[in-house]
């Protein structure tokens, strides 16, 4: 990022450290770039066409401290790219955003898109894995030393329960939450702090404003199952805004240290179960 006048020498100077956020252009990374600039953070948004994100761009004018990059988690060419522009440049926090749902249709036994399976895996698993190997050089040369992905109730094995759907996101999860499990006790010998944060059931499309008894738009039927909507709206499953979750998730990656248990949390920092 370069710093042309002494406005943004001071703010350089003065930030309270670099942190580099994939999936930044909407929902929950886009709430984060928006918190951590406005708190006088070096923060590196990032997703696959910041040319077409355009809340990211009017961010962009107004925050000298926010740097705008493409990458794709799912590709190494794009994530090497990100590497060399950062090369030597320390990231105190990395937060592993990025996800694919994916239509609940196709995610259904007996009728499964496999090519939809093999994406979860690249984007939900894989990425947030390869994003991490890449750029541990620049966590390990920084003062925090904190590494956290979102991870979600949906890959927890032992809460599993009905309506039991989105096969390929929850098996996706699922390994991620294991390959988090490797890599905490990897990197704890190097005091690399290691975290994987449930965000809660977040409302990003309008699920809170579904009164019991609304017809259900069929935009949202394409994104979650409506038997998982209809509980949304019988109250069985709670919501959060996007801004609720995102605070509580920086209060506790605040506080986190090498110490911090357990591994798996809610984003209020209650246990979330295997």
């Amino acid at each position: 990022m370069g710093i042309p006048n002494d406005t943004k020498v001071e703010k350089y100077m003065s930030s309270l450290g670099t942190i580099l956020i994939t999936g930044s252009n909407r929902g929950i990374g886009l709430e984060f770039v928006k918190q951590y600039s406005s708190r006088n953070w070096d923060v590196i948004a990032t997703c696959r066409n910041t040319s077409q994100a355009e809340e990211l761009i009017e961010l962009s004018k107004n925050h000298d401290n926010l740097d705008l990059m493409n990458l794709d988690i799912t590709n190494q060419e794009s994530v090497q790219e990100v590497a060399n522009k950062l090369d030597g440049k320390p990231i105190d926090i990395l937060i592993n955003n990025a996800a694919y749902l994916g239509a609940p249709d196709p995610q259904k036994f007996g009728q499964i898109d496999y090519s939809m399976f093999t994406e979860s895996f690249e984007v939900n698993a894989i990425g947030p894995i390869r994003i991490t190997e890449t750029l541990i050089e620049n966590v390990r040369e920084s003062n925090m030393k904190k590494i956290i992905f979102l991870g979600s109730g949906a890959g927890s094995i032992t809460q599993i329960a009905p309506p039991v759907t989105l096969y390929s996101y929850r098996a996706s999860k699922a390994a991620l939450h294991l390959a988090v499990n490797n890599l905490y006790y990897e990197l704890r010998p190097e005091n690399i702090i290691v975290s994987l944060i449930n965000p809660g059931m977040v409302d990003t499309r309008g699920f809170l404003d579904l009164k019991l008894g609304d017809p259900i738009p069929e935009h949202l039927t394409k994104m979650v199952p409506v038997a998982l909507i209809k509980m949304i709206q019988e109250g069985k499953i709670p919501m959060i805004t996007t801004l609720e979750s995102v605070q509580n998730m920086m209060k506790y990656i605040d506080q986190l240290s090498i110490n911090t248990k357990p591994l798996f949390v809610n984003c209020d920092g209650t246990p979330m179960p295997w």
